[in-house]
């Protein structure tokens, strides 16, 4: 009990002492808890955007001799129908491709597995 009433007569007498810096640096605690939480977040966020943004560079290098037109979005608002120019000719061929070979690939083991 004594150990009680010595703490509670510390906390009274830093409280006393420190006034009203005690109650701000409980705000800065809550607003650095905040702040470090929100640039975490920040850091990554701002790190997929940036691999994102490589494989975009990257990508329209790998389409940059086909008809690819990617209009902008205040054209998109205008016109609507300007997202149908905006299909990769040499990606929709490769999945196209890849598409007929995974089928015919699969007809084939199929049929010598003789399900």
């Amino acid at each position: 009990m004594s150990k009680g009433v010595w703490h509670s007569l510390a906390v009274i007498i830093v409280a006393l002492v420190a006034g009203p810096e005690l109650m701000m640096s409980m705000e800065l605690m809550a607003m650095i808890e905040l702040l470090g939480a929100s640039t975490f977040v920040l850091m990554y966020f701002s790190g997929v955007k940036l691999l994102f943004t490589k494989l975009m560079v990257k990508y329209q290098k790998f389409e940059r001799h086909s008809v690819l037109f990617v209009p902008s979005i205040s054209a998109l608002r205008q016109m609507p129908s300007l997202a149908l120019h905006a299909i990769p000719e040499r990606t929709v061929i490769i999945g196209f491709l890849g598409f007929i070979i995974l089928g015919m690939s699969c007809l084939i083991i199929n049929m010598s597995l003789g399900i």
